[in-house]
């Protein structure tokens, strides 16, 4: 299996946690891993990056050093065992696990590290609040949801170089982070430099860089590159963050348009499902006449309308008086099966 053969080079294991199945019934294998269950001494669930196996204690006297060995180790200690992969008991298959067929005998294993008493228990349905989670960061990065978003996000990272360098020519150039200050945009973080009173500042995106290169007749310029803003967090704009930074020379809007579109369409998850493209676009004036935004939010399809020839058909006075000057309007939201009401507000646009 090419799969496993790349995930287990250069380690102490020749087999991971999530991928023995019947077809490795007999074989000799080495895991290592973390301790996520263990039942009266007699087998014990372990945990790595891609899955579960079950592993059973021996319970003979010419191993019981082993048995006492895992026995005595909390769980989520560090382990690894060697022994030899087996078929479950009939009746005993577990249909959920995709290892549930099998288990592995252990005949030697060794504690590589054990666990000390935990904040709290390593099951995703276990809820913890945020500054626990925080205050423990390296215990919750082993939830398999967290540890799924990084995969995805490394795996989604990598086919974007595919496209840009090996499909179009890119280059990924790493531009300075300590760089002097630039006037306009959000506030700079400062680093004081060995010098007394002079200092860095880091970039908040690599803007300038990638002008010089672009006047450099490098021609096709990207990076992955971190960014930084002393401002207030919002859902939309953090201190830190990473962004996909491109630069072309010679090119327009629309082709800038049909890069993205062909970025996001070769490196989307397959199991999220195909996007389609082109994308959807709008004018900016058509943003701000059906929504009211330039950053609208179009899965609800609640566009702005105007009632302005209905009202002026209405006999009320203020309304009538304010859509009497000129270029006024009236316009309003339409909500599919909203409360009806003797009682309406409309926003009038002077």
């Amino acid at each position: 299996n090419p799969v496993s053969l790349y995930v287990n080079s250069f380690a102490a294991r020749t087999n991971t946690c999530g991928e023995l199945r019947a077809a490795h019934i007999g074989q000799k294998v080495t895991l290592c891993g973390w301790i996520q269950y263990q039942r009266q001494g007699l087998f014990l669930v372990l945990r790595d990056f891609q899955g579960l196996t079950q592993i059973i204690i021996p319970q003979d006297e010419a191993h019981s050093h082993v048995r006492k060995l895992l026995c005595n180790a909390p769980v989520e200690s560090v382990v690894r065992v060697t022994g030899i992969v087996s078929s479950r008991p009939p009746g005993q298959e577990n249909l959920k696990m995709p290892t549930g067929d099998i288990e592995v005998k252990v005949e030697s294993a060794e504690v590589l590290n054990f666990c000390k008493k935990l904040p709290f228990e390593i099951k995703d349905f276990i809820k913890k609040s945020e500054a626990l989670r925080m205050q423990y960061r390296y215990l919750d990065l082993r939830s398999s949801q967290l540890q799924y978003n990084l995969r995805l996000r490394s795996q989604v990272v990598m086919r974007m170089r595919e496209y840009l360098c090996n499909h179009h020519g890119f280059v990924d150039v790493e531009t300075p982070t300590l760089f002097k200050r630039t006037p306009g945009g959000a506030k700079e973080f400062l680093v004081p430099s060995r010098e007394p009173g002079k200092f860095y500042s880091l970039p908040q995106s690599p803007q300038q860089f990638k002008q010089l290169l672009m006047i450099g007749g490098l021609d096709r310029y990207f990076q992955v590159a971190r960014c930084y803003r002393d401002e207030g967090s919002r859902p939309d704009r953090q201190p830190e963050f990473t962004q996909i930074d491109i630069e072309m020379s010679f090119v327009d809007q629309a082709g800038i348009q049909r890069l993205i579109e062909g970025l996001l369409q070769y490196s989307w998850p397959e199991e999220r499902g195909p996007i389609t493209t082109p994308f959807p676009s709008m004018t900016y004036e058509e943003a701000l006449a059906d929504y009211g935004t330039d950053k609208p939010d179009t899965r609800f399809g609640m566009k702005i309308v105007d009632i302005s020839d209905t009202l002026r058909r209405v006999d009320i006075g203020f309304v009538q008086n304010v859509l009497s000057y000129p270029h006024s309007t009236a316009k309003a939201i339409c909500i599919p099966q909203g409360v009806v009401s003797d009682a309406f507000t409309c926003c009038v646009h002077l």
